[in-house]
């Protein structure tokens, strides 16, 4: 019996030993690439859906990797940008909480699993106050599929306030960016009596392509400040594809070409194409108006070691389309 507590705790110790030396190396990644770890959403109306991105930036010299992840509650979804972060470019995670079965305190989040540059598992959380006295229908100002038109797009939900207090107001309201103006009126009252207000928002006609996170800021006269997400897919004419190209390693002075598509659903001609670094060169292969473009990038890696990146900018000849744009990564090898 000495014996086996002998070895029982001759095991105890080297595995300790071990498990601490993992633990204290290889980590010094995840405070740089992690800037942030926790968001409180504050207090919110029962019924919406809350968003929030979390950065993952890449300040080293090696890719970063995301193997997967797990949410701490059925409420929650989660949408990667991009599970694997070349070195000088950045992701987020995107965190989507449903408040719709809930009420006060609630706590959410993920636990995200890295593979490299070491295995580690961290956890993103996310706090909120869900109040059950004010309620959104739907969860969201959400736009849809937008396409670009002379007549603005608009989007609105109903907010119904259950609280005791009669003179209850919303006395400000402000959205994150300019892209969207938002109104909010009183609509009427529910079956149960309830004042009903109406929440709307329009889109602007500069919002660029692709996809649009907005926020409305709900500012009332108890003093709360109550967000609501906004959302579109604005689609253009023009589009790249792919949109992201990465030329993964390549050695000082190589050259390495691909080819993407710049394509639209009627003919026409690309009267510019620029980069932001002169190492990339860009070629249309159809000369006049087409539905399809081939493009060639030809990457001459410069000398310096690191992380190059890089952003190509299309212009055509369709009136008032916003230029189309395409990102370059690589990494150039000592």
């Amino acid at each position: 019996m000495r014996s086996m507590r002998y070895y029982a705790g001759l095991m105890v110790l080297v595995l300790g030993a071990s498990s601490g030396s993992a633990l204290g190396q290889g980590y010094e990644w995840l405070d740089d690439a992690l800037p942030e770890r926790t968001f409180d959403f504050g207090t919110v109306a029962r019924g919406s859906q809350l968003r929030h991105a979390f950065p993952i930036v890449n300040r080293g010299d090696s890719d970063i990797r995301i193997l997967e992840w797990r949410t701490k509650c059925g409420c929650t979804d989660v949408k990667v940008g991009a599970k694997t972060i070349p070195p000088g470019t950045r992701t987020t995670i995107e965190v989507t909480v449903d408040t719709t079965r809930f009420q006060g305190h609630k706590p959410s989040g993920l636990t995200l699993i890295f593979e490299s540059p070491s295995y580690v598992q961290v956890d993103l959380n996310t706090n909120c106050f869900i109040r059950s006295d004010i309620v959104t229908n739907p969860g969201q100002l959400d736009f849809g599929i937008v396409r670009r038109s002379s007549t603005p797009p608009t989007t609105s939900l109903n907010l119904t306030y259950a609280g005791g207090r009669p003179d209850w107001a919303v006395t400000a309201m402000h959205t994150q960016t300019d892209r969207v103006e938002a109104q909010f009126q009183e609509a009427g009252r529910s079956l149960e009596g309830y004042p009903v207000f109406t929440l709307s928002a329009t889109l602007k006609s500069d919002a660029p392509n692709g996809s649009l996170k907005d926020e409305v800021t709900l500012t009332t006269n108890e003093g709360e400040k109550i967000p609501i997400s906004v959302v579109a897919n604005i689609q253009g004419a023009v589009a790249v594809t792919p949109a992201i190209v990465n030329f993964g390693q390549v050695k000082p002075g190589q050259s390495v070409t691909r080819t993407v598509l710049v394509r639209s659903d009627r003919p026409f001609s690309i009267t510019r194409l620029a980069t932001t670094r002169d190492d990339l060169k860009t070629d249309d292969q159809a000369k006049g108006p087409q539905a399809v473009h081939q493009v060639k990038l030809t990457l001459t890696a410069p000398a310096d070691p690191g992380a190059f990146h890089s952003v190509m900018t299309v212009q055509t000849d369709i009136p008032d389309e916003p230029e189309a744009t395409l990102k370059a990564f690589a990494t150039v090898a000592p």
